[in-house]
Parts: structure tokens; C-alpha cells; sequence
């Protein structure tokens, strides 16, 4: 039974060659590429489930480093504020006993010209003077000014004339250590225990209130005592810190660092001190890669030194667990020093962070903390971080991240198909290419058959009745013939496959050219006897006739077969 090809296979097989080729390489060609396309979605799949949870990790240490950064940069500006002030006090200290060194070399008479005593009653002069640059309180930024809170004796002691005689030179210095808002400053001020006289810069003209102003009564004097008397003997310079309270000038809430004057063996004799206001060092310190964030300075005792809240003197000390004003509460400070780990953050723990997170009641949410120490203060520096505003930025930070692998997916689908078009007219083009020769051929070969059906001479049919019976025979055997030769030209026989099959001899075999030649001579003269017996026997009446009554037989019963090649 005759098997049956498939209608795919029949359909193919009806094209041409070349397209033949052209249909099967791209079919392969797609092939490839859809692998290769399926296995990069199958990538992209995977590595969005993988950096779902990668992610995290990355931006993990990513915000780290942020947060890292900022601290730094806040920890190393606070670092740069108490420095530079610090050093304007050393400096001052270094210069008070440089200057009375001076004065004791020269003469100690007093120059009315040069006393700067305006830090009280006396008037500053008009040209010189800032109407109330300090609330009620005139100012001055031309000179140190000093005030003295007891009375001279008369006539003066050699210690109260080098005193006023210091001041003479003390009140040109103060312009050089005063640096104002670059270091936060609000006023520097010193304090001469022996003399009673307190100098400050700027000139702040205290009027009737001076009467008032007991400087051994002030927060910075008893911290520059105790400061002192905790470095036995004080022969380094340590400037500290005081606890917040009301400055007396800016009716604001700060704080002052101190450092103590002592003389050549090592006794406190005064000190200097710089004022500072903790919110406006706050304003400064705005570093928003994160959004709403707060800064605070802690005493480790939990007193708040800096922060930006408004507060008024009766509400001082200011403890970071005062949950009415901060939004924390003792359990919250106790979480801060590592004390407990209870987490009050459901949405933040959801990223598994390892960073401190507690809710503020405050502000309404959950904030992320970060601290670093101040070891040589004895303070802590508390940033607040939102934590919905850093949860926004995981969020933005996600969404970027998929974005670029969703961009990097689309480039690469789009340089496939771009490279399947390429390679397609590439196989079209070496396609036609390579087979423009047989189609040269095979159209060569079209129309010399054409033209050969066109040369054939035909026999019209009244010729054919006018014929005799023998002549139309031998007309009809004869295309009878030819279209038997044209269908076997096509078609391979059992004889050339037998050919085709004959092995060629692996033995050589030794002829001779002269037995050769005999052989060619005797089948020569074989043939021609043979010939010339069968010329005479076609001579012969009968062998004709008998030729001819055969062949209209073989006509006759096979004509029809024939006739269809």
C-alpha cells in the first residue's frame, strides 16, 4: 500500500527549492530565537522574585551608608562648632596672661580713652551704638566692653590698676576670637574673679540690670568651677559644657561652654566663656536625602542640650522622655541606650532592618533613630528620621529597580526581533544567491521544451486519411515511442540503478593493448556479418510483411496505454 505524506510535507514539497530552504532555516532560525526569548523571560521572572528580596539587602546598605554620611556630617559640623569655640577660649586664655605679662613691663597708668566700661550704666557712644540690637539693650560690635561690679579702692592696688590696664588691651582682641553665626556663637565673655570685672563681646550694654547679674550665681560659672575642680591640677586645657538654660541676652533657651583661667600655678583665678543657641545650630543642620528628619543634642543623662522645640525656663531641665513636648517616653529612652529591644515600629519591621525604630507620638508616626557618640562631651547625637518618608524611598527605590530590569528585558526582545529580521533577509539574499544558477538552468531548460512542443511537426487529419494502414501505424508507433523516451528521461530505471550499484574494482587487471586491439577487430567483423545477413533477410517479401501485421497488433491492443505519456 502506497503510504501517505503529510499535508505539510505535500505543501512544501510543491515550492521551490530555494524557497524550500528559505521556509526551513527561518523556521529554525525562529526556532532559536524563541528559546532564547522564553529563556530571558524565564530571567526575568526569576530575578524580579530574587531581587524582591535582594533589594532589600542592597538598599539595606545603601540608606546605611546615606545615613552613615549624614551623621557624619552632622557629628563632624558639631565637632567643628565646640572646636573652633574652644579654641577662640584657649586662645583668649593664652592671650590674658600674654597681655598682663605686657602691662607689667610698662607703666600702669590708666588711659580714660581706651576704658571700654560701657557694660553698665555708661552709655555706649551714638556713633558707635545698635539701638537695641538685644531686645531692650544696646550694642556694639566695635569693641570689648566691661563692667565692674565692685568699687575700686582708693587709691587703686597694683592688681585692680593691671586689671583695668588689661582691658585696655583685651578690648581690641575679642574682635579677632569672635566669629558669630560661622560658629553659632552669641556672645563670648570673661570673668575676672580678684577685679570683679566681666568683659563681653559684643558690646552689651546691661544698664540698671547689671546690679542685678551675679556671675558666681550663673550656670557657666559654676559649671567653669566644677570643671576646675575635677581636673586637679588643671594644667590642660578641658572646655566643657553647661546644661541648658535661659540666656540672659536672647531671653532663648541655650547653653554655654566654659573654661577655666587659672595663673602660673595652676589657680583659678576666672574664665571664659562662649554662649551658644542649640536651635539655631538645629536650623543650620538640614540635610534632607531622607525627607522630615530631626536632630537632637543629649546629655547622657537624657537632658536635651539642642533641639528644636520652643520651651520656656520652667519647663528646664528638658529631658528627651518628656513625652509631652519630644513624643518619647521613658521606655523609649531606655530602647535609645540599647537598654530594651521592644519594637514599637509594625510597618517599619516589616523591611527586617536593623535599624532603630520607635513611634513618636508627637509626630503621629514611626520614627527611624540614628546616634552617635560624643564621648569627649559626654553627649549623644539623635537623629529622627520619618520613617513613612524612608519607606517611600525603599518604595521609589524598588520601582527603579524594576523598571531598569523591565527596560533591559524590553532592549533585549527588541534586538532579537531585530536580529531575526537581519538573519531573515540575510538567508533570503544568500538563498537567491546561491540558486540563481539552476533557476538560470532550470528557466533555460522551460523554454527550449517549449520550444521543442512548438517545433513538432504534426500530421493534420485529412493527411492521416489519406494514409495507408502501414504508415499510420508506424506514425503512432513512432510517438508512441518518444513519449516513452521523454517519461523514462524523467524517471530512474532498475538498469541505471543497477549501474549506480556496481562497485568499483579494487583489483587491476593487466591487459594487453595488442589483446585489446584483436578483440575490437574480431567484434568489428562479427558485426558486420552480422549486418550484411540481416540486410539480406529483409529483403525478403515476407519478413516485411510479417513486421508490419506485428506492429499493427501491438497498436492495436496498446495503443490506449501509449498514448497516455
Amino acid at each position: 500500500m502506497k503510504q501517505q505524506k503529510p499535508f505539510d510535507a505535500k505543501c512544501i514539497g510543491k515550492l521551490k527549492l530555494s524557497t524550500q530552504l528559505i521556509v526551513i532555516v527561518s523556521i529554525q532560525v525562529l526556532i532559536i530565537v524563541s528559546y532564547v526569548l522564553a529563556l530571558n523571560l524565564i530571567h526575568h521572572s526569576l530575578l524580579t522574585n530574587i531581587l524582591s528580596e535582594v533589594s532589600d539587602h542592597i538598599f539595606e546598605k545603601g540608606s546605611d551608608h546615606i545615613l552613615s554620611n549624614m551623621m557624619e556630617e552632622y557629628l563632624q559640623h558639631f565637632n567643628q562648632i565646640f572646636n573652633l569655640n574652644g579654641n577662640a577660649l584657649v586662645s583668649f586664655h593664652r592671650l590674658y596672661h600674654t597681655s598682663k605679662n605686657q602691662v607689667l613691663l610698662h607703666s600702669l597708668e590708666i588711659d580714660p580713652l581706651y576704658q571700654m566700661q560701657y557694660g553698665g550704666t555708661t552709655k555706649i557712644p551714638d556713633p558707635l551704638r545698635i539701638i537695641k540690637g538685644y531686645g531692650n539693650y544696646d550694642i556694639s560690635y566695635s569693641f570689648m566692653c566691661y563692667s565692674n561690679l565692685s568699687s575700686f579702692n582708693q587709691p587703686k592696688t597694683i592688681e585692680e590698676k593691671v586689671g583695668i590696664k588689661l582691658q585696655e588691651q583685651i578690648q581690641a582682641f575679642a574682635q579677632i576670637f569672635y566669629q558669630g553665626n560661622l560658629i553659632n556663637q552669641s556672645f563670648l565673655y570673661s570673668y575676672i574673679m580678684k577685679e570683679k570685672i566681666n568683659s563681653i563681646y559684643p558690646c552689651l550694654n546691661r544698664d540698671k540690670a547689671i546690679y542685678q547679674y551675679v556671675a558666681e550665681k550663673r550656670d557657666w560659672y559654676i559649671e567653669l568651677k566644677r570643671n576646675y575642680q575635677s581636673k586637679t591640677p588643671f594644667d590642660k586645657y578641658n572646655y566643657t559644657f553647661t546644661q541648658p538654660y535661659l540666656l540672659y541676652t536672647d531671653k532663648k533657651i541655650g547653653l554655654s561652654m566654659t573654661l577655666p583661667i587659672v595663673d602660673k600655678d595652676f589657680n583659678l583665678i576666672g574664665g571664659v566663656v562662649s554662649n551658644f543657641l542649640g536651635s539655631q545650630i538645629i536650623e543650620m543642620l538640614k540635610f534632607n536625602s531622607f525627607g522630615f528628619q530631626i536632630i537632637y543634642l543629649v546629655s547622657e543623662k537624657g537632658v536635651m542640650i539642642m533641639h528644636p522645640y520652643i520651651v520656656t525656663v520652667e519647663q528646664l531641665p528638658l529631658y528627651i522622655y518628656n513625652e509631652s513636648i519630644t513624643g518619647f517616653n521613658f521606655t523609649d529612652w531606655e530602647y535609645i541606650l540599647n537598654l530594651n529591644q521592644d519594637s514599637s515600629c509594625p510597618k517599619f519591621d516589616q523591611l527586617s532592618s536593623i535599624r532603630k525604630c520607635r513611634y513618636n507620638s508627637y509626630y503621629n508616626q514611626e520614627m527611624i533613630i540614628g546616634i552617635r557618640e560624643i564621648p569627649e562631651f559626654k553627649m549623644k547625637l539623635i537623629m529622627l528620621l520619618s520613617s513613612s518618608e524612608y519607606l517611600k524611598f525603599h518604595d521609589d527605590f524598588q520601582e527603579t529597580l524594576e523598571k531598569s530590569l523591565s527596560q533591559t528585558t524590553s532592549n533585549y526582545i527588541i534586538w532579537l526581533f531585530s536580529l531575526f529580521v537581519a538573519l531573515c533577509f540575510i538567508i533570503v539574499l544568500v538563498t537567491q544567491i546561491l540558486f540563481y544558477p539552476i533557476e538560470m538552468i532550470k528557466q533555460q531548460a522551460i523554454n527550449l521544451i517549449i520550444e521543442q512542443r512548438k517545433n513538432k511537426q504534426q500530421v493534420s487529419q485529412f493527411t492521416e486519411v489519406l494514409m495507408s494502414d502501414q504508415i499510420l501505424s508506424l506514425v503512432q508507433a513512432y510517438k508512441i515511442v518518444i513519449n516513452k523516451l521523454e517519461s523514462l528521461s524523467l524517471t530512474k530505471t532498475s538498469e541505471c540503478k543497477q549501474f549506480e550499484d556496481i562497485q568499483y574494482p579494487t583489483k587491476q587487471l593487466s591487459i594487453r593493448l595488442s589483446a585489446f586491439k584483436q578483440n575490437i577487430q574480431e567484434t568489428k567483423k562479427f558485426q558486420a556479418l552480422r549486418f550484411e545477413q540481416l540486410k539480406d533477410f529483409s529483403r525478403n517479401q515476407q519478413f516485411q510483411n510479417d513486421a508490419i501485421s506485428i506492429i499493427r497488433s501491438v497498436v492495436k491492443q496498446q495503443n490506449t496505454q501509449f498514448l497516455l505519456y
